[in-house]
């Protein structure tokens, strides 16, 4: 049932960016983000609807529907929905092969064509009596990875608290309203000004993005391979960071960086960086679309010893998150009308690394994404999965640019980079840190 009395609001500058691109085609589900919780343990389905309920009350991001504004001038606004959107309970556990049920089951719905009635919608399904799955499919217009990491962890919290009986208020999310009156603020303030000054000088003079491939395509679903590093062997990068003096993060970057650097001969090196563009505590706990993604511009020495590398890398990352809020989609445009090309990076790097708390009443989870792998070049994740630091490396490649031979000898070549910068001095020149094969990259 829809608010007949709706207000409607204008979409975020991230949000507007994702959603032109698919009202091209409403049929091609690639904008929804399809993760889910791999749950392990015994769930009582009834607390599960009623925590569902509530989260999807308290989160407007989950109920918002985009509808085009009408008129000569088009564009889209947006509205909250009155009734949050069901929790299909779905038992999976008697057939011969639950597991592949469920799977296909979800598989099933991501291939599902979007509605822009109901952009977020979700599932239960029971594996057996101690697993299930907790399935989330929402539309990155409205909801991107970061939100939905608060999503699931705020429905553990809510249903661990039904089930002892006690009351879960506290903790409820801030209204969406928040992100749309501190984008409006932005614009007017002086920061939105001092932010393009910075990305003006930072995309003047730039050469074309480097590939591995060698060569450029466009959009296209990807080739996926994925890698776990262990919760000791991301303790070990998380040392390794310490010993250098930067983040873990930073530590994911550069090692994308170096892997690029000695691949390709590049000095100059542009990845794109995604970035969650809250820079407020004031909407740091409002679940939206703030996702941008924008470019960073690296001298990427490979005779620099690592430590001085990764300082370098993550000073440049800093100087990204500083100015994060400003639209990729204005920057693009700028670069052209100044005579430049609108593709601003090419390979991507994107470190996914939440604060999860994914406990139901003593039932722990993991988290999985069943998302279609998106990309323009190659794509790295640093996807973090259990609360325990468990984190997947995942590789997206374009299939035309890169053979399914090549892409599983980059992952090779990540994975032997990262065991390399784990082990190193840090006064290693970045070119001496592994002597794996580095593959050749097509002239």
């Amino acid at each position: 049932m829809l608010n007949r009395e709706r207000t409607e609001r204008p979409l975020l500058a991230p949000q507007l960016r994702t959603w032109m691109a698919q009202a091209e085609d409403l049929a091609n589900p690639v904008y929804c983000i399809c993760d889910y919780l791999d749950i392990r343990g015994r769930i009582a389905p009834e607390l599960m609807v009623l925590a569902h309920e509530q989260v999807e009350r308290e989160a407007d991001a989950l109920r918002l529907v985009i509808v085009p504004t009408g008129g000569e001038e088009g564009g889209y606004h947006q509205f909250l929905r009155a009734d949050p959107a069901p929790l299909d309970v779905i038992d999976v556990s008697t057939g011969s092969d639950p597991e592949a049920a469920a799977r296909e089951w979800m598989e099933k719905d991501a291939q599902r064509p979007v509605d822009p009635q109901l952009l977020c919608r979700a599932a239960l399904l029971k594996i057996a009596d101690d697993h299930f799955v907790l399935y989330r499919r929402v539309h990155h217009a409205v909801v991107d990875g970061y939100s939905l990491a608060l999503i699931f962890n705020r429905t553990a919290a809510v249903y661990t608290a039904l089930a002892g009986g006690l009351p879960a208020d506290e903790g409820a999310f801030p209204a969406f309203t928040r992100l749309t009156d501190a984008e409006a603020g932005y614009r007017e303030s002086k920061s939105f000004a001092r932010d393009r000054a910075h990305w003006l000088d930072r995309t003047a003079d730039r050469p074309a993005p480097v590939s591995l491939s060698g060569r450029s395509g466009p959009l296209a679903v990807g080739r996926r391979r994925t890698a776990e590093l262990t919760p000791d062997r991301v303790g070990r990068l998380e040392a390794a960071a310490d010993r250098l003096g930067v983040t873990w993060s930073d530590l994911a970057v550069s090692t994308i960086t170096a892997y690029l650097a000695l691949a390709t001969g590049a000095r100059e090196l542009q990845l794109g960086l995604p970035t969650g563009g809250r820079l407020s505590p004031q909407v740091r706990n409002v679940p939206g679309m703030t996702m941008n993604i924008l470019p960073l511009r690296l001298d990427a020495d490979a005779a620099l010893p690592l430590r001085e590398f990764a300082r370098r890398v993550s000073r440049e990352v800093r100087q990204v998150l500083l100015h994060s809020r400003y639209p990729t989609a204005e920057i693009s445009r700028e670069a052209v009308a100044r005579g430049g090309g609108a593709r601003l990076w090419g390979p991507m790097v994107n470190v996914m690394k939440f604060d999860y708390r994914l406990d139901f009443a003593g039932a722990t989870a993991s988290m999985r994404t069943m998302s279609i792998p998106l990309t323009i070049d190659m794509t790295v994740y640093f996807f973090q999965t259990a609360a325990d630091g468990t984190t997947e490396v995942i590789l997206d490649v374009h299939p035309e640019l890169f053979s399914p031979r090549e892409t599983d000898t980059h992952m090779d070549g990540i994975l032997a980079l990262l065991d390399a910068i784990e082990k190193a001095d840090p006064h290693t020149p970045v070119r001496d840190l592994t002597n794996a094969p580095v593959p050749e990259v097509a002239g």
